[in-house]
């Protein structure tokens, strides 16, 4: 039996986290706050307005038929993008950068790519070429995931050391005064990210579809308590809260093999923690025998609607991990998710003109602090997000002084109309969550 003493300490990345200067970009973008917005590559799609983004991601490149090659979709687009940026930056008082991101979920041959030695060198050649060739800043790799098979691709146990030789590689063929980034799984898994790191610019966290319905797929926090603010990262970083908890079997079946193997720290740790910090908050001596609870003390208030991770936890996952708080972009998703079986009949219409149908209804959960459509019974069918909840999770990034926030994807709020009474009368209108995260994290700058 192991006891888990509580000793409140912050962590030394976030002790200088608080002392750093946020407010200025410089150089090639790797100070904050940064707004990065990937940006699709699909036909007739709208085009960034470079004022309310630092970072542009580009999507996607994908590895060629060759394994040792890139192709591009909708190289026209790319290529347009990539002027107008080096044109704004001509004049602009606040640079915008501009990356390649490579890979997206179920894109393929990156196994074996970086596998032969040839076909990686000649890929690593071919991504220099086209940020040298076009202007661009920097690559992404967005490898979901080295050395899983979930995303339908071919993988192998050496994905993840070989992914560390392309970053290497990467990194050396690029210089260091282009970037490097990675985007990243909610759970900090699949990288080795100790390795890797002194060559990464920053990391964008996935920090959505992490469930799926009766679960939100991006809720911010499980608890009423600071689980990041208060919590032990320092101890986590010393290995004491490295026990091995099972995933949750619910969310294990709905998403089966991303969630198979056990995760270093999952909801039934976060659920330990936050116990042990509410008792500590009442005066009281407390440590934990065991991952059930056995140590005492009541839960604290939890979201129904949490499932396996929150954006929370996953920051603290890549804390864990060994990674700096000023290295850390958060996530979000600009759609909304239902799955897990659930039928929501009335999908389309609410995301047309924001009603929910007949029998459902639009419920904000406190805790969570993100929005959902509820059936009769209060079940969570859709959950999607607002302004409220991406103005949260972007107070949540600069209060624990993360580097910035991401999203995913530009395009969907750049065309995705508002509800009818939201203050623009009859007319539908457009980047209410793009405005969102612009005036929350780059308001000090305009």
């Amino acid at each position: 039996m192991f006891r888990i003493f509580i000793v409140v300490v912050l962590s030394a990345a976030l002790l200088m986290g608080s002392c750093r200067d946020s407010s200025v970009i410089v150089d090639n973008g790797k100070q904050g706050p940064v707004v990065v917005a990937y940006v699709s590559g699909g036909q007739g799609k709208p085009l960034p307005d470079f004022g309310k983004v630092t970072h542009i991601d580009y999507a996607f490149g994908r590895i060629d038929s060759t394994f040792s090659g890139l192709s591009i979709e909708n190289p026209p687009r790319f290529k347009e993008i990539a002027d107008l940026k080096n044109e704004y930056n001509k004049t602009a008082q606040r640079k915008v950068f501009m990356q390649l991101s490579i890979g997206g979920w179920g894109s393929g041959r990156f196994s074996e790519m970086v596998t032969d030695t040839a076909y990686r060198h000649a890929f690593v050649a071919a991504c220099k070429k086209v940020v040298v060739d076009y202007g661009i800043d920097g690559i992404d790799l967005d490898w979901e995931y080295p050395s899983s098979g979930v995303a339908g691709i071919s993988s192998a146990p050496t994905d993840i050391d070989n992914f560390t030789l392309l970053v290497k590689e990467l990194r050396k063929a690029l210089g260091d005064g282009r970037l490097l980034t990675i985007a990243t799984i909610s759970t900090a898994r699949f990288i080795d990210f100790k390795a890797v790191d002194p060559y990464i610019d920053f990391y964008n966290i996935m920090s959505y579809d992490m469930a799926v319905a009766p679960y939100h797929h991006a809720p911010l926090k499980r608890f009423e308590t600071e689980l990041l603010r208060d919590s032990l990262i320092g101890n986590l970083r010393m290995g004491f809260g490295f026990t091995g908890y099972p995933s949750d079997s619910t969310v294990a079946q709905q998403y089966g093999q991303m969630y198979q193997t056990p995760v270093i720290l999952n909801a039934d740790y976060f659920r330990q923690y936050a116990i042990q910090l509410q008792v500590k908050d009442k005066g009281q001596e407390f440590s934990v025998s065991d991952g059930s609870g056995a140590g005492g003390g009541s839960s604290p208030a939890e979201s129904r609607i949490a499932g396996q991770c929150t954006t929370e936890e996953a920051v603290m996952m890549h804390i864990a991990a060994g990674l700096d708080p000023a290295k850390l972009v958060l996530g979000m998703p600009f759609y909304g998710k239902s799955g897990g079986g659930v039928d929501y009949p009335f999908q389309k219409q609410f995301e047309q003109t924001g009603q929910p149908g007949e029998g459902f209804s639009v419920v904000w959960d406190e805790i969570a602090q993100v929005p959902y459509i509820a059936d009769a019974d209060g079940n969570l069918v859709y959950g999607f997000e607002n302004e409220q909840s991406i103005r949260a999770k972007c107070r949540f990034a600069k209060e624990h002084h993360l580097l910035g926030a991401m999203y995913w994807e530009y395009c969907i709020d750049a065309g995705r109309p508002e509800p009818a009474g939201s203050g623009s009368g009859d007319l539908l209108t457009r980047n209410g969550l793009i405005n969102a995260v612009a005036d929350e994290m780059l308001k000090a700058e305009q």
